[in-house]
């Protein structure tokens, strides 16, 4: 086998996401002819799923697979946060795992990668611990920061995405960063929105090389992004990062891109089938919710009484036989659809 220079590529995922991080080390691997070493932070991928990725990858030589057993790791200590994964913090502990090397590339699993990962290994950082791309068109995450979370925090809009990072290891263990996260971490595990996330924006705050656009492209947020930066007409994605809405949930923005390499996997059909049980697992509750009456409509002593909400009267008559109670009722049917998974 021919020679190749190396990349370093680490990931985090769980068996859940394995068929992602399939896809992800696939699309990065099809675009690039340098040799990638994969190194994947393991949160509890079966055996199983470790075949099927193998499979989807053998035909590719240029790379390597070496997965890291985070168990060990202590992620139990902090907080669930929403939707997110408890080994995303496993990002954390990069420095030690990667001590022989210098440089390393981070990529999240929701991702599909259209461009030579080795144009982005090879970006100057300019001296800084860590590359990442800005999400300033998104002011919810660092106004929360700023205002519910880290008060003291300054860098405003210059808040960055860490679902593709650069980073510099002898910085980093340098700086003993790892354990700065830890102790970060417990100290707001209350208060963090998205918690790996605004640790990194606390620690690196304006302190961070930043990249282009194109090397972290979120489609679901291009509008904003456009709105933020009306001089940015187009945009040619090196790496396209599902965070509004996840293709293999339904439709969303460049999906077609990431059901192509899917299709490349052995997880396609586990994939369609899993979304195909989600649809049918989607609970439907039809709720009757009764409020008081409209109208009350009283018959009494040859008079006809018309109450409005049944306490108001507004109108009566008077009716000769008969007497009778009538009570009209507001419904209103209610559509709830909750998805369970």
């Amino acid at each position: 086998m021919a020679e190749y220079r190396h990349i370093p590529v680490f990931l985090a995922s769980d068996d859940n996401y394995a068929p992602f991080a399939a896809t992800m080390m696939y699309s990065v691997l099809e675009h690039t002819d340098a040799f990638i070493d994969f190194y994947v932070l393991d949160g509890g991928i079966s055996d199983e799923s470790k075949i099927l990725i193998a499979a989807s990858l053998a035909a590719f030589e240029h790379k390597s697979l070496t997965y890291f057993d985070m168990s060990a790791y202590g992620l139990g200590r902090f907080p669930n946060v929403k939707h997110y994964s408890l080994n995303a913090f496993s990002r954390y502990f990069i420095p030690e795992l990667a001590q022989q090397l210098e440089k390393i590339i981070y990529l999240d699993v929701d991702i599909i990668v259209k461009g030579d990962i080795a144009e982005l290994y090879d970006e100057d950082m300019g001296g800084y611990p860590i590359a990442a791309v800005l999400e300033d068109f998104y002011a919810g995450n660092w106004t929360m920061l700023k205002e519910k979370i880290y008060p003291q925090y300054n860098g405003g809009d210059r808040y960055f995405n860490t679902g593709v990072l650069l980073l510099d290891i002898p910085q980093l263990i340098a700086g003993n960063y790892t354990d700065k996260m830890i102790k970060l971490t417990v100290e707001l595990s209350d208060k963090l929105n998205c918690p790996d996330q605004d640790v990194f924006n606390i620690l690196f705050e304006n302190n961070f090389k930043v990249l282009d656009y194109r090397y972290n492209f979120m489609p679901g947020h291009w509008q904003m992004l456009q709105e933020k930066h009306p001089e940015i007409k187009t945009i040619a994605p090196f790496a396209i990062h599902y965070t509004a809405g996840k293709p293999w949930r339904g439709s969303c923005e460049m999906k077609e891109e990431f059901d192509r390499v899917l299709r490349e996997t052995y997880f396609a059909t586990l994939v369609k089938d899993k979304f195909q049980g989600e649809q049918k697992n989607i609970s439907y509750s039809v709720r009757l919710f009764v409020f008081i009456p409209l109208s009350k409509i009283a018959v009494k002593r040859n008079k006809i009484y018309v109450k409005l909400f049944g306490v108001l009267p507004f109108y009566k008559i008077t009716q000769k036989h008969g007497k009778a109670k009538h009570y009209l009722f507001g419904i209103l049917p209610w559509l709830v659809i909750k998805d369970k998974n």
